[in-house]
């Protein structure tokens, strides 16, 4: 289970590091969305379909408003090489 500070940006680390089978406990990354809970839950289902679907959150942001301004807010996390 994914949880604390978790917004749209971060889905995709999560996918790399859980894979798909884990739970997103995400309170303030979709009630804090600049136009509200339901953009934000909006939001971040677009990133879990964008990651599900193996296409970059910037891409899809591209035609989903919601998690183009969960983007722009909170940026996107990826996990180093490292």
């Amino acid at each position: 289970m994914a949880s604390g500070g978790i917004h749209p940006g971060l889905v995709p680390a999560n996918f790399s590091f859980f894979g798909l089978d884990f739970v997103i406990n995400a309170g303030g990354g979709i009630h804090g969305h600049p136009r509200g809970t339901r953009a934000g839950a909006m939001a971040m289902k677009q990133a879990i379909d964008a990651c599900v679907d193996g296409i970059p959150l910037d891409t899809y942001a591209k035609t989903h408003r919601e998690l183009a301004e969960a983007l722009e807010r909170w940026g996107e996390k990826r996990l180093s090489e490292d």
